[in-house]
C-alpha cells in the first residue's frame, strides 16, 4: 500500500470516534523533496494538512480538510524561480474495497458530486497520498511570477498580440525583400 508514496501517513479508521476526529500531518524534509520531484517543481520547502475524519454510512469515513505548501516554482515566461503557496480544500468518501458501498461506488460519487472514491485498506486510509494528490491537482501548469509580462516581439507586438498577426504577413515581407 505505500509502495512510491511520498508521504505516507496511514491512519486506523477503528479509533475514528461517532463524533469524529482531526489530524494534522506534516511532511519532512526528505518527503519535501520527493514531493517536489514527483510535482516536477524545484522545491517544496513545507507541506502540511489538517483532517478531519467522520464516520459516513455503514463502514464510510467522509474527510475534510485544507492542504498547503509552499514550494519554489520557475515561471515560464521569465524562467525565473519564485515561491508560491499551493493550497487544496479536501472533501472525498473513503469506503471499504469490500463493502457494499464500493460496488455502488458510481451512484455514490454522484450524490456525493466527487470524482473518485477513497478506498480504507486493512482498515487504514493513507491520509498523506490524499493530501499530496490534492495538493498536485491545485499545480498551476504554466506558473507566471507575479508581473511578469511576454516579451516585446520583433514586430513590436507583444505575445498576446502575435495570436492575431497572419503567419502569411511574415512571408508578404520576405517576397518585398527579394523583388520578385
Amino acid at each position: 500500500m505505500t509502495e512510491n508514496i511520498e508521504l505516507t501517513r496511514p491512519f486506523d479508521v477503528g479509533s475514528v470516534p461517532p463524533e469524529g476526529t482531526s489530524e494534522t500531518i506534516t511532511a519532512t524534509d526528505e518527503e519535501c523533496s520527493a514531493i517536489a520531484a514527483r510535482f516536477g517543481v524545484e522545491a517544496v520547502h513545507s507541506m502540511s494538512a489538517t483532517i478531519h475524519l467522520q464516520p459516513w454510512k455503514r463502514g464510510g469515513f467522509r474527510a475534510r480538510g485544507e492542504a498547503s505548501a509552499n514550494i519554489t516554482q520557475t515561471c515560464v515566461v521569465t524562467l525565473d524561480s519564485f515561491e508560491t503557496v499551493v493550497r487544496a480544500q479536501l472533501d472525498q468518501l473513503f469506503v471499504a474495497r469490500t463493502s457494499r458501498l464500493a460496488t455502488d461506488a458510481v451512484e455514490v460519487v454522484v450524490a456525493h458530486d466527487e470524482d473518485d472514491i477513497g478506498y480504507i485498506d486493512d482498515g487504514e486510509i493513507e491520509l498523506g497520498e490524499f493530501a499530496v494528490e490534492a495538493l498536485c491537482l491545485e499545480l498551476d501548469p504554466y506558473p507566471r511570477k507575479e508581473g511578469a509580462e511576454l516579451p516585446v516581439s520583433s514586430s513590436g507586438a507583444t505575445g498576446d498580440d502575435d495570436a492575431k498577426v497572419s503567419p502569411f504577413a511574415v512571408l508578404k515581407q520576405l517576397n518585398l525583400k527579394d523583388g520578385d
